[in-house]
């Protein structure tokens, strides 16, 4: 009972609007939903950030393995 709770929750993410039409789009084209995506993206994140290439790097060397993007120095809004 407790897993399905789990599967069922819902999390609101606020992204830039040009961010949701860029993934919007991709997702399009890989043929899954918007929310997949999201989910694939994340989770490949976690495993870049756990691996040991990331974790054994100095701040220098991270850059090297992160690519910069668009959205690297992107500020969300704070919301009151």
């Amino acid at each position: 009972m407790e897993q399905e709770l789990r599967r069922k929750q819902s999390f609101l993410l606020r992204l830039p609007f040009s961010v949701r039409e860029q993934a919007t789009q991709l997702a399009r084209e890989e043929g899954t939903s918007l929310n997949h995506f999201i989910s694939l993206a994340v989770a490949e994140k976690i495993s870049r950030m756990h691996s040991p290439a990331v974790l054994k790097s100095t701040p220098s060397r991270m850059e090297e393995l992160v690519p910069a993007t668009p959205f690297r120095n992107f500020r969300f809004p704070r919301i009151a």
